[in-house]
Order: structure tokens, then C-alpha cells, then sequence
């Protein structure tokens, strides 16, 4: 066997608790964590969001692309007022108009515009009760007052 002795089991317990006592040492040098402000981390996120904004609003790309929208918006309404003012003087306009002067005084003075109102009112009732019945479905029934005397249908009321 070796010449060397086979180490006391304190004497490993005391040269373990040097060992942990070093790393207990080093632990407290260790520089104390500093505390996380969590509300400064969100002011500071939003002071750079709205830099970051401020500066895309600036940059000249932003500006190149909303004077194009606004040229091109423009020119959109100069087509439509040009073709709107084509349709107003063309003969077809005209003509288009007279019939339709002349179609209102025929219903005016027809029977066909009072069956025509008459037809519109009657489709208007059909889809007012038709709204109504379908509110009725989406209300709870009312609930009964269990005091109350219930209504029989000998009852006179009934």
C-alpha cells in the first residue's frame, strides 16, 4: 500500500467548509445585482417609439409617398370631374332625361303610381312585422308573478 495516509474523515468536513467558506467569500464580493425599474425600462421604450415615429414621419421616403398619393389623388379627381362634365352635355344625357321627365309624368298621372305607392307601403308593413316577430324571438319570455291569480279561460277577461 502507499506510504501516504488515508485522510481523517474531519479533516475532509474541515477542508470542505474551507472550500465552501471561499465560495461564500466570493459570493460576497460579488457586486450586489442592480434593482430593475421596471417603469423607467417602459418610459424609455416609449421616448424610442416615438422617436423612431417622429423620424419615419420626417424621412423623405414618407414625403416622396404621400406627395405621390396626393398627385395621383388629384388626378383621379380631374378624370371623374372631366367625365362628369362630358356626361352632363352629351345628347344622351339629354335625351335620357326627357324620358325620364316624361315617364314621371305618365306614372304621376296613371293609376300605375298609386298601385306602385300602394305595393311599396304593403312590402314595407310585411318586412315591419317580419322585424318585429324576429325581435320577439330573441326576448325572454316575461316571467309570471307566482302571487298573481292566474287568468282562466272561463274568465270573462279571457
Amino acid at each position: 500500500m502507499s506510504d501516504e495516509q488515508t485522510p481523517d474523515v474531519d479533516d475532509l468536513k474541515a477542508e470542505e467548509r474551507a472550500k465552501s467558506e471561499r465560495i461564500v467569500i466570493e459570493e460576497d464580493e460579488v457586486k450586489e445585482k442592480p434593482k430593475v425599474d421596471i417603469a423607467a425600462e417602459f418610459q424609455k421604450l416609449g421616448r424610442q417609439f416615438a422617436e423612431t415615429l417622429q423620424t419615419a414621419w420626417d424621412s423623405e421616403e414618407r414625403k416622396r409617398v404621400e406627395k405621390e398619393v396626393r398627385e395621383g389623388m388629384q388626378s383621379f379627381v380631374n378624370e371623374v370631374d372631366q367625365v362628369i362634365r362630358e356626361v352632363k352635355t352629351s345628347e344622351t344625357t339629354e335625351k335620357i332625361k326627357g324620358e325620364a321627365e316624361e315617364l314621371k309624368t305618365r306614372v304621376e298621372t296613371t293609376d300605375i303610381g298609386a298601385r306602385a305607392r300602394q305595393g311599396i307601403v304593403q312590402g314595407l308593413r310585411w318586412l315591419s312585422e317580419g322585424l318585429g316577430e324576429l325581435a320577439n324571438q330573441f326576448t325572454p319570455p316575461e316571467k309570471t308573478d307566482p302571487e298573481a291569480p292566474e287568468k282562466s279561460a272561463d274568465s270573462p277577461e279571457a
